[in-house]
């Protein structure tokens, strides 16, 4: 039975659960990509993207933003700081490998962070759904 491997980018990408076979160097370049552009336009340091890429919680309110940043790049944060959960249900297909069973869980994980309430402010409401994203991989047994 593949396993499930939950990374960064599965929160980034709005809890799209990853699969063996999956390109997870071209995801994490891509996510990689898009954090590296964001640094600056943030004015975060590599210690924040260093947390980001360990799955931690970030240190720094600029960690914060950049998270916000990069789901943005990726379509997955709105204009209003919200989750598009439609972006998020396209992205989960495509992590997902249209598998039905994983689908439903990484549609499941997005549906539910997608209702959290959040801060107004992106950077934090970005931080928010992270930590969402993670707390529902666990309860799944993703992580």
């Amino acid at each position: 039975m593949p396993r499930f491997v939950c990374s960064l980018l599965a929160v980034v990408l709005l809890g799209a659960v990853l699969v063996r076979g999956f390109d997870e160097k071209e995801a994490m370049a891509k996510m990689m990509e898009a954090a590296e552009t964001c640094l600056g336009e943030v004015g975060a340091k590599d210690t924040d993207l260093q947390d980001l890429v360990k799955k931690q919680p970030a240190a720094t309110y600029e960690g914060k933003c950049l998270r916000a940043c990069v789901m943005k790049k990726f379509g997955l944060l709105d204009g209003n700081g919200k989750l598009d959960t439609v972006a998020g249900h396209e992205k989960a297909k495509q992590y997902t490998g249209n598998d039905p069973a994983k689908l439903k869980i990484a549609m499941e994980i997005g549906d539910i962070c997608a209702a959290i309430s959040v801060p107004d402010d992106h950077c934090e409401a970005a931080e928010a759904y992270g930590a969402c994203f993670k707390s529902e991989a666990v309860k799944h047994g993703l992580m």
